[in-house]
């Protein structure tokens, strides 16, 4: 390879993107468009679930359990119920999320120390709200619960104090407020950054359309040439939506950056790189720009989405669906961005997804390079 050729084809290729307002926009803005437009829609806080409650004991300590439900925004409680049909109406309509039914001789069963029920109903339509909703309902209930058995306790003259068997103390670290946006924002970097691998699969295949592959052909450029020189521009071009989506992420929905801006860099352009290379591959197989778009938003983007461990933890998936989510360079960029962005990590604590991304560029590089003839049929 020589470096001048390499040089002539990346000159002929920033020019082209440049001068093409559509590319460049797609290739840098529409990544920062895209992270706002997701971020949004995908971190939200669950809160305000609205929960009915039939109170069929009407006691003194019946309300204040009731009381203690809505003693926080997790849980609204401004539906009050007298028959089951009630709640079923409401729920039907979409009017409550979760019910919760305190039955007769509730108060009597849990000062006389005697096992007593609760029920809670929950519309499983929505997975996500009716977990929230169980897992707020329950754990007032177990608080609730433990103050009526101290209490109880206290007026049999059975004394409660001293120190607990188990001091459980929780410390959440990087995320203490667990704020969902802190999480999900930088791991859609990864995603939306799909938007200049969608340009780069339209390079070969716009030759192609345009015929101009012919007189490429007829150049003493090497094919291995020829693609080094197509994909430096679009690493730069990338490097720059990487930074403007940072600053978004940082500035606008206020995550914390704690890692070195330098190392992040280097890595991101590492998985331009094999996300590059894959693109290539995609414009070299494919004759027409609308093909090359298409299966590039649905490697990158929807793989990306739903099988990078952005939702799913990847310990979570099956053999052959985690053998999937390592060959998407995704997977391992998520890592990476939530390491450096949320952690603070350095080089030692990625430098395996960096490696596996180095691996995944030249494997596809060299699969390009050994497909791509230079010649027009």
């Amino acid at each position: 390879m020589r470096l001048s050729n390499i040089w002539a084809v990346l000159r002929k290729e920033l020019r082209h993107i440049l001068r093409n307002p559509s590319s460049f926009i797609l290739a840098t803005i529409s990544p920062v468009f895209l992270l706002v437009v997701f971020t949004y829609s995908l971190s939200v806080d669950i809160k305000n679930v609205s929960v009915a409650i039939m109170d069929m004991d009407q006691t003194d300590l019946s309300r204040r359990y009731a009381a203690l439900l809505a003693s926080t925004g997790d849980l609204l409680v401004d539906h009050v119920a007298t028959s089951y049909h009630d709640i079923a109406w409401w729920m039907e309509r979409g009017d409550i999320r979760a019910a919760v039914v305190v039955p007769r001789g509730f108060a009597a069963d849990a000062q006389a120390g005697r096992p007593t029920g609760i029920q809670i109903i929950v519309d499983g339509t929505d997975p996500n709200t009716a977990g929230h909703a169980i897992t707020h309902i329950m754990g007032r209930t177990q608080y609730f619960a433990q103050q009526v058995l101290m209490t109880t306790l206290t007026r049999q003259g059975i004394p409660v104090g001293g120190e607990p068997l188990i001091d459980l103390r929780v410390r959440t670290w990087y995320n203490p407020a667990f704020k969902f946006v802190i999480g999900i924002a930088p791991a859609l970097i990864a995603v939306v950054l799909s938007m200049p691998a969608v340009s780069v699969s339209l390079t070969i295949a716009r030759e192609k359309e345009k015929g101009t592959l012919e007189s490429l052909a007829a150049t003493p450029l090497s094919r291995a040439e020829m693609m080094i020189g197509k994909i430096i521009p679009y690493v730069f071009i990338g490097l720059l939506s990487v930074v403007l989506c940072v600053l978004v992420a940082v500035l606008w929905f206020e995550v914390p950056f704690r890692g070195d801006p330098v190392l992040y860099l280097l890595l991101a352009a590492d998985y331009l790189f094999a996300m590059f290379a894959i693109a290539l591959l995609i414009s070299v197989l494919v004759n027409t720009q609308q093909v090359a778009i298409a299966a590039s938003i649905l490697i990158f983007m929807f793989s990306g989405m739903f099988t990078s461990g952005i939702f799913y933890p990847i310990s979570a998936m099956g053999p052959v669906m985690k053998m999937e989510a390592m060959m998407i360079p995704a997977t391992h960029f998520v890592f990476i961005t939530r390491g450096v962005f949320v952690k603070g990590a350095g080089l030692a604590g990625v430098w395996g997804y960096a490696i596996a991304l180095l691996i995944i560029g030249f494997l596809f590089l060299g699969l390009t390079v050994l497909l791509f003839k230079k010649k027009v049929s």
